[in-house]
């Protein structure tokens, strides 16, 4: 395709044709900026500085390259909606790609989106396409948008008190010690299920082609939608969406955000044996590949969370807890050793 925005005639077929949970008002047309999406029961909130519980929750996540490009998308953008507890409303894509890419490639990837979001229950609300020189392969950039409800009355760990624009104070619950941190999902699943794809035939040299293709979807169900109402449980006292970098990354983030320290058991994080064998082909750390569709939590009661999200069909286990103090450290039986700030993903090490 030549460079720049992608033509009328291909944006009308290949894109906007495809699409069915649109904006309200109709699927956006070729020139328009932005998509509105009508919620009014917010609109006193807006004019009023959000001062009651309800608002609106925005996030970005960049997508690089063809492989699950529409699977990472949505998902990325629902589960960091639901990480900040919000309920996913819409999305806006901006989607550049190579010169060498080919007009079915986009029109298979804005099918396979806009079916994803029918499931997800979410809106296209805009977006840009354009071809350009200057990438190598598909940049394909999602905006999130959600709305809040803040319900969490009575949190039953320790609060602090912060003050708003206008000076009043409010208690918000804190990610202190003692909390118990559980992940939800297994880690590593999205880049071992593209390695699983992108490097079928090598891989296939040690492992039968079923195993294989049974790893190219270890990334299928990677929202966690159905378990929207258990992150809203008052016990819940933060959620992380686990992405680039793996748990490890992860866990360094939630802890410098809320300079706690770290008690870790490296046996007790779930992984999938199909995620383990593609990172012992490859010579990668499973825990620090990237692993969308899995969720970070902190929580007063690990346990019966993790009871109630078993329930929902969602793998689940207490990892370890938050300390006192700054140290953050991985035990394996009788050994620890400190965990290390992020570094860079797994994923970009085979080539």
């Amino acid at each position: 395709m030549r460079i720049g925005k992608v033509k009328e005639s291909i944006l009308k077929r290949s894109v906007l044709r495809q699409l069915h949970n649109h904006s309200e008002k109709g699927s956006p047309a070729p020139g328009e900026d932005a998509g509105v999406l009508f919620m009014p029961e917010f609109m006193p909130e807006f004019t009023q500085g959000f001062s009651g519980k309800n608002g609106v929750a925005m996030a970005v996540n960049p997508v690089e390259g063809w492989t699950f490009a529409a699977k990472r998308a949505v998902y990325g953008a629902v589960n960091s909606m639901l990480a900040a507890g919000a309920a996913p409303k819409a999305i806006s894509l901006s989607i550049l790609m190579p010169e060498e890419a080919e007009e079915k490639q986009l029109k298979a990837l804005i099918k396979e989106i806009d079916s994803l979001c029918m499931q997800e229950n979410i809106l296209v609300l805009s977006g840009h396409t354009a071809v350009s020189p200057y990438v190598s392969t598909l940049i394909l950039s999602v905006t999130a948008m959600g709305s809040i409800t803040r319900n969490k009355e009575n949190i039953v760990v320790s609060k602090e008190s912060i003050a708003d624009s206008k000076g009043n104070t409010k208690q918000v619950a804190v990610v202190n010690a003692d909390l118990d941190l559980v992940v939800a999902g297994t880690v590593g699943r999205e880049g071992a299920a593209m390695l699983a794809a992108e490097y079928a035939k090598r891989l296939e040299e040690r492992y039968a082609p079923s195993y294989v293709e049974a790893a190219k979807h270890l990334f299928d169900d990677g929202s966690m939608t159905a378990v929207a109402d258990i992150l809203q449980e008052k016990e819940v006292v933060s959620v992380h969406d686990v992405r680039e970098g793996g748990i490890f990354a992860a866990l360094w983030e939630m802890a410098a955000a809320a300079n706690v320290g770290l008690s870790i058991d490296l046996k007790n994080i779930p992984i999938k044996q199909h995620t383990i064998e593609v990172c012992e082909y490859f010579n990668l750390n499973p825990y620090m590949l990237r692993s969308g569709g899995t969720l970070l939590l902190a929580c007063a009661n690990g346990a019966r969370i993790v009871e109630q999200l078993k329930n929902a069909g969602v793998q689940a286990v207490v990892i370890g807890q938050t300390t006192a103090g700054n140290d953050r450290l991985i035990r394996y039986d009788d050994e620890a050793r400190f965990l290390e700030p992020p570094k860079m993903d797994e994923y970009y090490k085979v080539n």
